[in-house]
């Protein structure tokens, strides 16, 4: 099993120690997030926590993970870059291509592209993106961007983007791994197609449920689970529920942002959490 660590919600300053620890440490990598801004007032339902609300402040920093995963690659030579999950849909498959494909060249192929289909429509309205349609447009993005990223002439006619023969460089000099992430059944469908799936936090009910239907979901593809990465987070990491996770075919797990006891971006010292991966370590990983 595979362990990351995720570093989002974070004072940025706080970044590179952390980057530089968990290699350290025998992490497989740490992952970041995406958001563009925080409103004020909260309005819409966050399906990702158990009381359905946002786990971060106004003042939590997001930084864009891309230009982050590029300068922690800098400092760091073994630790990979997840992004859990970028939010694909609310941007252009050409900004997105050419920042991941820069990050990805200047880390040397330690990236995997991470995304997702977001759930703030007030977010998209911001930057004039229309949510509605942004599963589809999802879809139509990966398959842009994938040759784009061959950094050869491509041309494109879709229902979303169309454009004639033109050439992005620098393409990719290393495959980028792409896992999706949502756990709605469209969202398992589209993690099918690609690499890998990335969840959220769970009981060990719900990975129960999720981690078989995903599963089908790549068969019915006609491709193979062997290849297939999942990697989730648990809100009880025991050595019980990790073992039961590989038996399901988990094959990665990650923990969560360092949070507090009500679940919120926690405000601990950075002594604090170089600590707590430490013992995390300590106990589970084999270097």
């Amino acid at each position: 099993m595979k362990h990351w660590q995720c570093i989002a919600m974070l004072d940025m300053k706080q970044l590179p120690r952390l980057a530089q620890h968990a290699e350290e440490l025998g992490f497989e990598g740490i992952s970041l997030g995406e958001h563009l801004i925080t409103f004020s007032e909260q309005y819409e339902t966050y399906d990702y926590s158990k009381n359905s609300m946002i786990r971060w402040y106004p003042e939590t920093h997001w930084p864009d993970p891309w230009v982050q995963i590029a300068a922690l690659s800098q400092i760091t030579t073994r630790l990979r870059f997840l992004t859990s999950v970028y939010v694909l849909p609310m941007h252009t498959p050409f900004d997105v291509a050419k920042s991941v494909s820069t990050a990805a060249n200047i880390s040397e192929g330690r990236i995997i592209l991470g995304a997702g289909i977001g759930w703030q429509k007030s977010e998209f309205e911001l930057v004039g993106q229309d949510f509605h349609t942004r599963g589809r447009r999802c879809d139509e993005m990966l398959e842009v961007m994938q040759k784009l990223w061959s950094g050869e002439p491509v041309s494109h006619e879709g229902e979303f983007f169309r454009f004639p023969s033109l050439q992005m460089s620098p393409g990719l000099d290393h495959p980028l791994p792409v896992y999706i992430g949502g756990f709605a059944v469209p969202a398992l469908q589209r993690a099918a197609r690609h690499d890998g799936w990335i969840g959220g936090q769970h009981e060990m009910s719900e990975v129960e449920a999720l981690v078989p239907a995903l599963l089908d979901c790549r068969r019915a593809t006609g491709a193979s689970t062997d290849d297939f990465e999942i990697c989730l987070g648990l809100y009880d990491p025991s050595e019980s529920n990790m073992a039961r996770c590989a038996e399901l075919g988990v094959t990665q797990l990650y923990r969560h942002a360092f949070c507090d006891e009500n679940g919120m971006a926690s405000r601990m010292s950075l002594d604090e959490k170089l600590r707590d991966m430490e013992q995390f370590a300590e106990r589970y990983l084999v270097n």
